[in-house]
């Protein structure tokens, strides 16, 4: 009769562990911008960082006039390659109102 032998195998994960983070970013800042409310479908905005501050990370909204959130599609939403600024370009997709704004917001601290 064959002899069937067990074999295990233990898999080793490593984790890299660095020092925390400080509970603040020195500086830290969200600047907000919004287009005007028309029935325009697409839209851009670009939202900068002060002189002394690069961009850390943002975000959009599409909002009808009274601030209520819409379907919207962002066909770019990224930081600038210096880090000076946030931008977004989107798409109205809502049925409920054409009528829109886009809203960005830029995070920014200092920069060393």
């Amino acid at each position: 009769m064959p002899q069937i032998k067990a074999f295990s195998l233990a898999l080793a994960t490593a984790a890299v562990v660095t020092p925390a983070a400080s509970a603040q970013l020195a500086g830290y800042e969200i600047v907000a911008q919004e287009t005007v409310v028309d029935a325009t479908v697409s839209k851009q905005l670009i939202v900068n960082c002060p002189k002394d501050k690069k961009v850390t990370g943002g975000g959009w909204a599409a909002l009808d006039e009274t601030d209520a959130i819409l379907e919207g599609q962002a066909t770019t939403s990224q930081p600038a390659y210096d880090g000076t600024h946030w931008m977004v370009n989107a798409r109205n997709q809502s049925s409920f109102s054409p009528k829109w704004k886009l809203k960005v917001w830029a995070i920014c601290a200092k920069a060393d």
